[in-house]
């Protein structure tokens, strides 16, 4: 009976362990130490560099999270980016994401960034897309004020589009395929 009893614990406290899930202020326009770094800009990283500050609802900002960068999955769903009139640009309105990691635990984090007009995922978005660099989050316990829930490690970062050049490459490969097909 006791083995049945401490078996029965055992599976109850693994059970609850995967079910243990931490939280990110998935916002990036929250005071951060480092408030330049939030910033998603179009085409370049830093107005000196021919970049300007992304707005528009129709780009969406999805986080990531694993254990390391090799083991990101979607956390949540998606935010969008401030309209084009706002005060902020270059920041989305996220709100708080689940992550399926404990109080403590340090996850890797990436924020993507794509156009939804051209494609639903990030994955199959082709227009402007981009992400950041992977970032560790240490998860906060439960009580912790709402400043420890900040994605301080996050860095800004551009939404580039692929080169003209790009697409017509790809064209004349699938030309290249198709007229070779057809000789056969």
């Amino acid at each position: 009976m006791k083995k049945i009893l401490l078996s029965v614990l055992l599976a109850a406290a693994g059970t609850a362990s995967l079910f243990a899930q931490g939280t990110v202020s998935f916002d990036n326009k929250v005071a951060f130490t480092t408030p330049a770094d939030r910033f998603v800009y179009q085409d370049a990283v830093g107005t000196a560099n021919g970049g300007k500050l992304l707005v528009g609802t129709q780009f969406k900002a999805q986080l990531y999270a694993g254990v390391d960068a090799s083991s990101l999955a979607p956390a949540d769903v998606s935010a969008a980016f401030r309209v084009p009139t706002t005060t902020s640009p270059g920041t989305w309105s996220g709100g708080t994401r689940t992550i399926p990691f404990t109080a403590g635990q340090a996850a890797t984090l990436v924020v993507r960034v794509w156009d939804s007009s051209t494609g639903t995922t990030f994955e199959n978005a082709t227009g402007y897309k981009g992400s950041s660099d992977p970032f560790t989050y240490v998860v906060p316990p439960a009580g912790s004020p709402a400043s420890a829930f900040y994605m301080e490690g996050l860095r800004a970062f551009a939404v580039v589009v692929p080169e003209p050049g790009t697409f017509a490459l790809a064209g004349l490969g699938i030309l290249g395929l198709v007229m070779a097909r057809r000789r056969k």
